[in-house]
């Protein structure tokens, strides 16, 4: 298999390092741009520009397997167009959303089916005491993807409270009810004195507490005498992005879905729509 790397030289290596230990791989090409005349069978593109998507859609066109590491894009119509040429093309597409292809989260889902209830708890420091509001917003967007490819797009009812100053972002509460009766809730602060982040997932019989920052999970259980206990367990954060170009590597030998597809790419945008509508109200 021969894969291309489109973006700069020195992220691009990192992800060749990863490619290169796979046996089926057998040639890696670093380029600053795509060209149509590539032989290759699949591209990873490294590009946080707001054309990503168009490029991804001409390599999606030339029937190409493709890969974007970027921030999560939710450009409705180009995420539906891009979806439907993927369709249309038989070609798989990935987008690098972290927290659904952490190994802590994939340890989680292993252990549980599919919970009830997610709470999420996100605190961050603002830089210079200025709080960035493109990096507020992509702070939640990256949150509601994480739980709309949990609990599919069904989403019955969305309430938002923001916390604004002036016009400028500083909190945001959001609630989704799904169809199926489960709920999450997400908690973002953009002011506070030091960093946290927790993902919380319960539902009959269990409950999982992710420390995102540490990647640490604390599994709460009850002993025979109903008192509470508690198991801990350790991820390597590291291992996440060449365990993720593994998986999608494998996704097109087996012709599988990826980890975060494009079908999820579009309900999650889809549904920060409805939410970012709510703001205006």
């Amino acid at each position: 298999m021969n894969i291309t790397i489109v973006g700069k030289k020195q992220r691009a290596s990192a992800w060749e390092k990863h490619l290169r230990k796979l046996s089926i791989v057998e040639q890696v090409i670093i380029s600053s741009t795509y060209s149509p005349t590539d032989v290759t069978d699949a591209v990873l593109v490294i590009d946080e520009s707001n054309k990503n998507l168009d490029l991804l859609l001409d390599i999606i066109k030339q029937g190409k397997h493709v890969y974007l590491i970027s921030k999560l894009p939710i450009e409705i119509n180009k995420l539906e167009k891009l979806y439907h040429s993927a369709e249309e093309a038989s070609v798989n597409v990935q987008f690098s959303h972290w927290p659904t292809v952490a190994s802590s989260t994939n340890w989680i889902k292993q252990q549980i089916k599919k919970p009830d209830l997610i709470q999420v708890r996100k605190e961050i420091v603002p830089i210079n005491y200025h709080v960035d509001q493109d990096e507020f917003e992509y702070g939640w967007i990256d949150e509601v993807a994480f739980i709309v490819k949990w609990f599919g797009g069904n989403v019955h009812h969305i309430e938002t409270k923001p916390v604004q100053i002036n016009g400028t972002f500083l909190g945001l509460t959001i609630t989704l009810r799904f169809e199926n009766r489960s709920v999450a809730l997400i908690t973002y602060s953009a002011c506070a004195e030091s960093y946290t982040h927790h993902r919380v997932f319960s539902g009959n019989g269990f409950l999982f507490n992710l420390d995102v920052k540490n990647q640490k999970v604390r599994q709460t259980l009850l002993n025979n005498q109903n008192k509470v206990a508690s198991k801990l367990k350790t991820f390597d954060p590291s291992d996440s992005a060449e365990w993720s170009v593994v998986q999608f590597i494998k996704s097109i030998q087996l012709r599988q879905d990826t980890l975060f597809n494009a079908y999820d790419a579009l309900q999650t945008a889809q549904v920060c729509m409805k939410i970012k509508a709510l703001f205006q109200r």
